[in-house]
């Protein structure tokens, strides 16, 4: 519990992120190495440890400096690069456009929370809320899309209570490394949600987090 309250994942799921950006640290700035002087580098786990906790608590690079023993510089560089191979590693499969699996699984929890699937025109557009809607069908559509919209502002607010770097502010940061860091957020936020499926753990999905979020209010 201690672990998955300071990582906001399983000690298993952290190892498993660990070991794919391993096996795939090509440049090998994760691995550790000697210098030298024949002394033992930083260990991968710190590197990646120092990045988590910039990501779960959303402290600057020296915030992490006496917790796992590293300089500024070497933090902040440990997590812009762990970021970037989360998504490199994991990107494919944790996000990707939902298939016909994920769409059917939430199409089934509209319909148990009475969303009538049809309401929206095929356009591929964003649909707007009708202001002062006057009428019995304008008012039924305005409560059903804002009511949706509300779920994916809820959805947003549990990514940043995973990840407090994203309600951050994001000085410093090249529009690049900002991206890179809310892809990484999001793959891993799928990632724990798969694992909590197959543990049986209930949680809310980044795509479909709307059933457990209308039931805590």
């Amino acid at each position: 519990l201690l672990f998955m309250h300071r990582f906001r994942m399983s000690r298993n799921l952290f190892k498993r992120i660990a070991d794919g950006i391993l096996e795939h640290d090509y440049d090998g700035y994760f691995t550790q190495k000697r210098s030298a002087s024949g002394a033992l580098g930083l260990h991968p786990l710190q590197k990646m440890t120092a990045a988590m906790r910039m990501l779960t608590y959303g402290i600057a690079a020296d915030g992490a400096d006496e917790y796992i023993r590293s300089a500024e510089a070497t933090n902040l560089e440990s997590c812009k690069k762990f970021v970037i191979k989360v998504c490199e590693v994991f990107g494919e499969r944790y996000l990707r456009s939902p298939n016909e699996e994920d769409i059917a699984r939430l199409l089934a929890i509209g319909e148990e929370r009475g969303f009538p699937d049809g309401i929206y025109p095929r356009w591929a557009t964003f649909v707007k809320s009708i202001p002062a809607p006057d009428t019995r069908k304008h008012k039924t559509f305005a409560k059903r899309q804002e009511g949706a919209r509300k779920d994916v502002e809820r959805a947003f607010g549990v990514l940043q209570s995973r990840f407090a770097i994203v309600r951050g502010p994001a000085k410093g940061w090249k529009r690049k490394e900002i991206g890179d860091v809310m892809k990484a957020c999001v793959i891993m936020h799928n990632m724990i949600v798969e694992e909590e499926r197959q543990t049986g753990r209930q949680s809310c999905t980044f795509e479909a987090m709307t059933h457990r979020i209308r039931n805590q209010g």
